[in-house]
């Protein structure tokens, strides 16, 4: 970047397709440091300040917290084998015909929770999970075919241990 001083009469600038002159002695204000931010607005280079909204499609870190005032959503993902990669979001739907054993993948580091929902349509089969989900009273949920079932699992400690919760029977 060139730092410099420009020596002009005017500025000239498109607006919509006609030129607009502004004689630069008719700009008398001087700005002081005190106006930024109520006059005008400062320049970070390394903030966005859009009127629109911001999407991202990387990974965000919010070291402060955030706080969500209103809906918020995310894409279910579709489960194409039984592996549950939490790396790509922590909604999941999968429907099974057989038996049919889960793993997980990518959790979040030790010391950072995560948590997801399955959304399983069941229609014949039976279901083995992982040896690190711990249901209530250590015992796997009786599911019924012919229904969906919603599962919550949490980890904390980086998948060494998922405690799960159910919400068993919906009618499809």
């Amino acid at each position: 970047m060139a730092y410099g001083k420009i020596k002009a009469d005017a500025l000239i600038y498109d607006n919509s397709g006609s030129d607009v002159e502004v004689s630069l002695s008719s700009l008398t204000s001087t700005l002081s440091s005190s106006d930024i931010g109520s006059t005008v607005q400062a320049f970070d280079a390394d903030t966005a300040k859009r009127d629109t909204t911001n999407t991202y499609t990387a990974l965000q870190t919010m070291n402060a917290g955030i706080a969500v005032d209103g809906p918020y959503k995310q894409a279910a993902e579709a489960v194409g084998a039984l592996d549950i990669d939490l790396a790509t979001g922590n909604y999941f739907t999968k429907t099974i015909a057989g038996n049919s054993t889960f793993t997980f993948s990518n959790p979040p580091a030790s010391g950072t929770v995560g948590t997801f929902t399955l959304e399983l349509t069941h229609t014949s089969g039976t279901v083995t999970w992982p040896a690190s989900v711990k249901f209530p009273a250590d015992t796997a949920p009786t599911l019924s075919t012919g229904k969906t079932h919603l599962f919550v699992f949490v980890t904390d400690d980086g998948g060494t241990r998922y405690r799960g919760a159910a919400l068993a029977d919906y009618v499809n």
